[in-house]
Parts: C-alpha cells; sequence; structure tokens
C-alpha cells in the first residue's frame, strides 16, 4: 500500500495495488500518474454519475477460491446505453476486472495479447473465435468512451478516452478482446457471474441506491420531457433512455441532464393494457412499471406489447402480452450450448427450434436501459422446451439470449392487483392488433378481417344456390360482395367527426 497527499488540494490518497497506474483523488477528482515514489497530476476526472449498481470501492468478494476487494471504477458510454467496468484487487496482488451492464455481471483476468484475433472491423454477432479449445461466439461489438471514473485504475484514462470492445460467450464462459490500444487486441477470460455468486459483502442497500441515483454531486435529472413539458416516469442512471408518452420526443439523460435525440414524430399516444408507473408485487420483490413498446412480425399486422419492469433489489424484468397469452421474460446471464443445428441445451434442459422471423417496433413510450428506436428490427429464433420458450435476438452489433415463461393472466392481474381486469386482456390486445398497430395507420384496415370472413360464408351459401338458380343469383352475389368490400377501400362508413 502506497499513500501520499494530492498535489492538488492535500487530501490523501492511497494506493493499495503495486500495478495501479491512476489513482482519481476523491475530493478534488484529480487524476494521479504514479511515477516511482510520487505522482504527477495529468488532470481531471469527470464524475461517475450515481446509477443503481449496488456495486460500490470498497466491496469485497471471492472468485475461483480467491478474496478481491473494488478499488476503482470507469464508466464507458457507447451509442445504445452505458456501462460500468470495475476495477478489483485480489489479495494476492493481481488484479481483474468486473462488469457491470444493466445487472449482469461477469469477472475477467488479462491472459495476454491475442494474437490470433480477428480484425474488429471483421467481428460480426455470432462469429466464431477459438481460446484453449474451447470456441466462443461473439456476443456484442462496442465503440464506447469514458465519461468517468473513481478509485484506482491499472492504466491511465481519461475523458475521451475511448474503448474499442468484443464480448464473446459460451454457456457460462465470457471473454473479451479489448482493442483500445490498437489492432492487435489484448484478451480477458472470466466467467459470467452474480453477486451472490461471488459472495459480495459491503454492497449499496436498496434505500441508498434510490436516494442517490442519477446524481451528480447532488445535482438531479430532470424529469419534464424538453420538447413538451410533459413528466417522463423513469429511473434515473439506470433507464436513461426517456421516450415522453404525450409527444413522442426520443431524450437521453445518461450524463445527469436531459438531451433531445430524435424529435416528436407522434402525436396519440397507444393504448395498452398495463400503463406506465403500474407496480407490481413479483416473486417477493417490488417492481416498477418502467418503459413499453409494441412490435410485430416484419411484413405482418399482429403486434405484441412488451413492458420493461425495474425492481431495485431484483433488476430487470420484461412482460410481454399477445393475444394469445402473457409470458415473464428474463434476459438470460448464462447462454445456452448448441446441440446440433436445431436444438439447444440450458442448464440440462433440452430445447427445439420451432421458427426464426424478423421483428420491429412499431411504438416507444417511457424510459428503457438501452437506446430503442421506433423502426429498430432483430432477426429472432425461438426454441420451445419444458421449461418454456428460449429465444435469439440478433442484431448488427448484439446477440442477446432470453428465457420466456407462460403466465395466466389471472396471476399477472394479482401482480398488479388490478382486481380481475386483466384476465381479458391478451384477447382485448388482438382486437386492437387488427388497425390499431400505429397511431398513425389506417382504419379501414381493421374492416378486413372481417370482410374476410363474412365473404367465405358467403360463398359457401351462394355458390351452390346460384348454380342453381339464373343470372340474377350471380348478380345478387357479386353486389353482396361490393357492398362487403366497399367501406374496406372507400371509408365510406368512417367516423369523420
Amino acid at each position: 500500500m502506497f499513500k501520499l497527499a494530492c498535489p492538488s488540494c492535500g487530501a490523501e490518497v492511497t494506493f493499495r495495488s503495486a500495478t495501479s497506474a491512476i489513482a482519481v483523488c476523491e475530493y478534488c477528482r484529480s487524476t494521479l500518474l504514479r511515477e516511482a515514489d510520487a505522482v504527477r497530476d495529468v488532470g481531471k476526472m469527470a464524475v461517475a454519475l450515481e446509477d443503481y449498481s449496488p456495486i460500490r470501492i470498497t466491496t469485497s468478494g471471492m472468485y475461483a477460491g480467491k478474496a478481491f476487494g473494488v478499488v476503482g471504477r470507469i464508466q464507458l458510454r457507447y451509442e445504445a446505453g452505458f456501462w460500468n467496468e470495475w476495477y478489483i484487487l485480489f489479495d494476492d496482488g493481481t488484479g481483474g476486472w468486473l462488469s457491470d451492464a444493466s445487472g449482469q455481471y461477469a469477472i475477467t483476468l488479462d491472459s495476454g495479447r491475442a494474437d490470433d484475433a480477428p480484425p474488429f472491423g471483421q467481428i460480426i454477432p455470432g462469429g466464431a473465435y477459438v481460446f484453449e479449445g474451447v470456441t466462443y461466439s461473439a456476443a456484442d461489438l462496442r465503440t464506447a468512451r469514458c465519461t468517468g471514473g473513481e478509485g484506482e485504475l491499472p492504466f491511465q484514462v481519461g475523458a475521451g478516452w475511448e474503448a474499442r470492445v468484443a464480448d464473446y460467450r459460451q454457456a457460462h464462459r465470457f471473454l473479451t478482446l479489448d482493442y483500445s490500444d490498437g489492432p492487435q487486441p489484448r484478451r480477458y477470460v472470466g466467467k459470467a457471474v452474480s453477486l451472490a455468486d461471488l459472495k459480495c459483502q459491503l454492497l449499496r442497500e436498496p434505500d441508498e441506491i434510490a436516494r442517490s441515483a442519477g446524481h451528480l454531486k447532488g445535482q438531479a435529472a430532470s424529469l419534464e420531457c424538453p420538447a413538451c413539458g410533459a413528466s417522463i416516469s423513469w429511473r434515473p442512471a439506470v433507464a436513461a433512455h426517456l421516450h415522453c408518452p404525450a409527444c413522442g420526443t426520443e431524450s437521453d439523460a445518461t450524463t445527469g441532464t436531459v438531451e433531445i435525440m430524435e424529435a416528436a414524430r407522434r402525436e396519440a399516444m397507444m393504448p395498452t393494457t398495463l400503463a406506465l408507473g403500474d407496480v407490481a408485487k413479483i416473486d417477493g420483490h417490488a417492481f416498477s412499471l418502467i418503459g413499453l413498446m409494441r412490435c410485430r412480425e416484419v411484413g405482418e399486422t399482429e403486434a405484441w406489447t412488451e413492458y420493461l419492469l425495474f425492481s431495485e433489489a431484483a433488476g430487470f424484468l420484461w412482460l410481454v402480452e399477445s393475444a394469445a397469452a402473457w409470458d415473464k421474460v428474463k434476459v438470460l446471464d448464462s447462454w445456452p450450448e448448441s446441440v446440433s443445428a436445431s436444438a439447444v441445451r440450458l442448464d440440462g434442459s433440452a430445447f427445439t427450434r420451432m421458427i426464426a422471423y424478423g421483428a420491429e417496433v412499431i411504438y416507444a413510450a417511457g424510459a428503457f436501459n438501452w437506446r430503442v428506436k421506433v423502426g429498430d428490427s432483430v432477426s429472432i429464433t425461438d426454441y420451445r422446451g419444458s421449461r418454456g420458450t428460449l429465444s435469439s435476438e440478433r442484431s448488427p452489433a448484439e446477440i442477446t439470449w432470453s428465457l420466456a415463461q407462460r403466465v395466466p393472466a389471472s396471476t399477472v392481474d394479482g401482480w398488479f392487483g388490478k382486481g380481475g381486469k386483466l384476465t381479458a386482456g391478451a384477447f382485448v390486445a388482438s382486437l386492437a392488433d387488427a388497425g390499431s398497430m400505429r397511431p398513425d395507420s389506417d382504419p379501414r384496415a381493421s374492416l378486413r378481417p372481417l370482410a374476410i370472413a363474412f365473404s367465405a360464408v358467403l360463398l359457401l351459401v351462394n355458390i351452390p344456390l346460384s348454380f342453381m338458380g339464373s343470372l340474377y343469383s350471380w348478380v345478387v352475389t357479386l353486389v353482396a360482395f361490393i357492398v362487403l368490400w366497399l367501406p374496406v377501400y372507400t371509408g365510406l362508413f368512417e367516423d369523420k367527426s
């Protein structure tokens, strides 16, 4: 341990690790570069935004039979969101990283240069990389910049420092190729973990998190839409990509202030079964509904609603409402393993490939932990098994896996305390799907299913009679068809008010 006085403010600064290159003064934010037995002030480090992470400097735990303590952090922001990298110091003096992205954690240790790594620009989600006989799949690609930090770090980093990283996964295994220093990356190897797995101590309590989240030196982020002034229900520093439910304006609040990213494109609110701000008690935890979006299969009309829930104690959870049912969906920390071209296995349970399709976002409101936009699309592959439905979602920069489990509507009703109002929610939603996919959609589309149904009945009844009758029978049948389809194509019976 190495202690000295900060050359800027005189406060005591401690280097716990002999491998630490810099330390950020807790009081004046000076970045102190270690040089032998002295330090040099190389500038100010921006304050890290207080988020919903339960981790803090002094948090301790166990990994691979060794005790560690958290001694530093850098906060990294990329196009779709931000995450924390916590620098951890083991009792034997070695270091590692504990990544923290929306409640998903992984520990990785430096394994040296990766001479066999592909160029960063050639990596695509799903691409393979083999290390020590294990084939990993590329999970996501990110180019991010440092927006803040604290404590000790093993290399010099400051405002504007850019990281280029590719994360790979294989079951619980986790591997990162870090191209920040050039075309030949460093390789970090470890596994996905939970804080319970790590036996973490000295974590922040939920009430402490709730009091401080979203604050920069005591300054709270705005809760008003910068375009129209309407109130937006959100969770600072955990779900900072906002869609105003009143005007549709997309805003970003990851820096502690609300900035417009895309002007309003919609005027009408999409009616949904559950509403922003609804509170549910699920598995003993209190969840708040912070974001919702309507999605549909590319090229199809039937849509479904995805509700994003958040709990300080349990993290993120999704509820998906379709015409068929309700599903509780959890993003997986550990990926399934491939068994064959048509099957995967998760924790010993087999899942069989069912269908692959494209899905797109047609409406969004509230707050999200990544940047979601109307028009975003992903490729989805569903696998069915006894434990539910496994889904792989692939975008140009990322792959995620989730597990969906069917939930009765009555159970969802009980979670939200709706008094029986949700028992028919899925059926009501299916009726709305016919013509209300977009706020600006053609209302005549809702008449098409009715016209098709009655046309079928008309054919079944009248065609046999027409063959036995005269020309008059055919004329009557034709007129009936015209009457059925005239409102669909002309809007004859629309409410013009």
